[in-house]
């Protein structure tokens, strides 16, 4: 296979992905964190202020009784184009600004969705994995994983995934540009979320660790290692800056006593059930991902260093999800603090492909988990996971919970529900032993299937916009057929 075949099946996998992002996504915001950094761009637009309304738990009172959004301002200023966008089609058309607003947010993760798919295959790449196992895994990761879901929610994981890879793949290519670039990356996922700071030790000991090559000295470590924090230690001051402005204090990030809530005690129950469980398991929302249990010895016995800071991403982000207070990740789908790494999760499973390449009997396997792992993402697609949450913390008695199916069951439950009825539930569907019903109809996000031209076609009352999906589907089908064509041309063993 030529190298232009190769590029134009990579074009032709971005771009089948973005047009599944784009047919999965709901149209509005999901999310009530959210509300807070659009609040805050808002106030960046309108009057160049950062201080918004108060409201308990997610604003912090500072200087001058003026009240911030604990979120990372990196969101904020992310959403100020989208919001100026959303001003100047409203002034166009006379549409709320509001509903635009959110119709446009509940897109803004698939840039970053994409970004981590052709990062993800670069990377595998450089770790010297052939190209159709890179390809497979590039398809697994967008359509297997929690990858697909947060590619269209309003939570900032879709982001942070594509910021963490983007650091880790620069330091890889290990070139003066490359480490720059990934010290930037590493800047925006702080700014996403501060915690993530504690990567910049982890990266910073790659850097500086001895690889045996001819770039070794220690006078270019040290000078990859200032190349990195260049671009990072001004946003940490940016951060200190805009700290004391608002609570007067650099160390104040705006969740006040909630920033020290890690309780790492906990953690020894907290990770098997991140990992395994049926309502926040890893592996139960991304089947795939446990292959790579047969493929972490391989890749750092083949390659110790890129393997070890692999291993510490994901041991760090594991152990700081299992350790916060909230590590269920509150109203989400599935283990939302693990989501940013799930890209270090697949990449294992490239190498026990790649020892076992020529095995039919496990490349079957392999299929068949993917595909199965494809299908576990359906209900997380179609049902807004706030109603399952909404069902049990609300609808339901406090005794009745203990009967209640796991979240991802109760996924199904609706799933298969919403296919032949209304938003009228018996409470015997959800494994309680009751006569009682649940009427959601009142909820107008509950209604139906949670993506975009279901919500319009209701809100609108234009039944025909239930057919928009078709015309990228369409898209999607003719893709997969040159894909599929190209893909199956002679490939030489060294590829």
């Amino acid at each position: 296979m030529t190298d232009i075949n190769k590029r134009l099946v990579e074009r032709h996998i971005l771009l089948m992905f973005f047009f599944l992002y784009i047919i999965s996504a709901k149209g509005y915001i999901e999310v009530a964190d959210t509300l807070f950094s659009v609040q805050t761009a808002e106030s960046i637009v309108s009057n160049g202020r950062l201080d918004i309304p108060f409201e308990a738990n997610s604003t912090l009172k500072g200087v001058g009784g003026l009240s911030y959004s604990k979120y990372g301002i990196g969101l904020a200023l992310y959403y100020i184009p989208i919001v100026l966008t959303a001003n100047y089609v409203s002034w166009a058309t006379g549409l709320p600004t509001t509903h635009l607003t959110g119709f446009l947010i509940s897109f803004a993760n698939i840039p970053f969705a994409l970004l981590t798919l052709h990062l993800f295959g670069k990377t595998l790449q450089l770790l010297e994995i052939s190209w159709k196992i890179s390809r497979l895994l590039v398809i697994a990761l967008g359509s297997a994983t929690l990858c697909w879901k947060y590619a269209v929610y309003d939570f900032s994981e879709a982001m942070q995934a594509s910021l963490l890879l983007l650091s880790y793949n620069c330091v890889l290519v290990d070139t003066k540009r490359s480490i720059l670039l990934g010290g930037l990356g590493l800047g925006g996922l702080i700014l996403v979320k501060l915690v993530h700071v504690v990567f910049l030790p982890v990266f910073l000991l790659y850097i500086l660790f001895p690889k045996n090559n001819k770039n070794d000295s220690w006078k270019h470590k040290i000078y990859n290692s200032i190349l990195y924090v260049l671009p990072t230690l001004p946003i940490l001051a940016f951060l200190a800056c805009l700290n004391s402005i608002r609570f007067g204090s650099p160390f104040e990030s705006g969740y006040g006593q909630e920033a020290s809530q890690f309780i790492f005690a906990q953690v020894w129950w907290t990770i098997p059930n991140l990992i395994c469980s049926l309502d926040k398991g890893l592996f139960l929302y991304c089947p795939a991902l446990a292959l790579g249990l047969f493929g972490w010895v391989s890749l750092i016995r083949k390659h110790p260093l890129p393997g070890a800071l692999c291993s510490a991403i994901v041991a760090i982000n594991l152990l700081l999800a299992a350790a916060w207070h909230s590590w269920v990740g509150g109203w989400s789908w599935g283990p939302r603090l693990l989501v940013p790494t799930i890209p270090f999760w697949l990449i294992p499973v490239a190498f026990w492909l790649e020892n076992k390449r020529y095995s039919i009997k496990i490349v079957a396997i392999a299929s068949f988990v993917i595909a199965l792992s494809f299908i576990f993402q359906i209900p997380g697609i179609l049902v807004k996971d706030q109603q399952i949450h909404h069902i049990k913390q609300i609808s339901l008695r406090s005794a009745d919970r203990k009967h209640t199916y796991s979240d991802y069951t109760m996924a199904w439950v609706l799933l298969i529900h919403k296919l032949h009825s209304d938003e009228v539930y018996h409470v015997t569907e959800f494994g309680v032993p009751d006569n009682r019903k649940v009427d959601l109809s009142a909820f107008q996000s509950y209604q139906g299937f949670n993506i975009w031209t279901e919500h319009l076609s209701r809100n609108l009352n234009r039944p025909v916009i239930r057919w928009l999906p078709i015309m990228p589907i369409f898209a999607m089908a003719v893709l997969l057929t040159r894909l599929t064509k190209i893909y199956n041309q002679p490939i030489n063993l060294t590829d």
